[in-house]
């Protein structure tokens, strides 16, 4: 990933929602949701993890090869949500297409270089099953989260990660 490369204009709807829209006219909804029902175990930490939501929200009939400007702008709006060292995002890959792994794999990978590039990123990565759906997730928390140590110990125990996943 060309991290020289701009990303998309936003436009920025509230403090949780953006969208943007590419050359080729995709337009992209990007939202971050409370994900504290999964961490209600955790009351310390649960109003602080959010998930991480990337839809197409309208396409054109005709798509043109892979934009590179995409995973810039992405890695951009969950960086930028993240300086808050406050909060954390889980993302979630959509199984019910048979895609989730692809997904899975292109948004680690967009994650390992920018974690690479800007050393503020920590990243843990766990495949799991539930109710018999393979699950694809990915916990991304900044270094200087002041609750950095919380938030990976509830995400590993929540998604069972062991020292080999990681």
């Amino acid at each position: 990933m060309d991290l020289n490369l701009p990303a998309y204009r936003l436009l920025r709807v509230d403090d949780f929602t953006y969208s943007f829209i590419t050359d080729n006219g995709v337009m992209y909804k990007c939202s971050f949701l409370s994900y504290a029902e999964y961490f209600a175990n955790y009351p310390d930490i649960a109003d602080k993890v959010f998930s991480f939501n990337l839809e197409v929200a309208s396409k054109p009939k005709k798509q043109r090869g892979v934009d590179k400007r995409i995973a810039i702008t992405v890695v951009n709006i969950v960086g930028d949500f993240l300086l808050s060292k406050i909060n954390a995002v889980v993302y979630v890959c959509d199984p019910a297409d048979g895609k989730g792994v692809v997904r899975s794999r292109k948004f680690k990978s967009w994650f390992d270089y920018y974690e690479h590039s800007s050393h503020q990123i920590i990243q843990l990565n766990s495949d799991l099953e539930a109710g018999g759906i393979k699950l694809y997730t990915t916990l991304l928390v900044h270094r200087k989260n002041k609750f950095r140590k919380q938030l990976v110990e509830a995400y590993i125990e929540l998604t069972d990660l062991d020292d080999d996943d990681k």
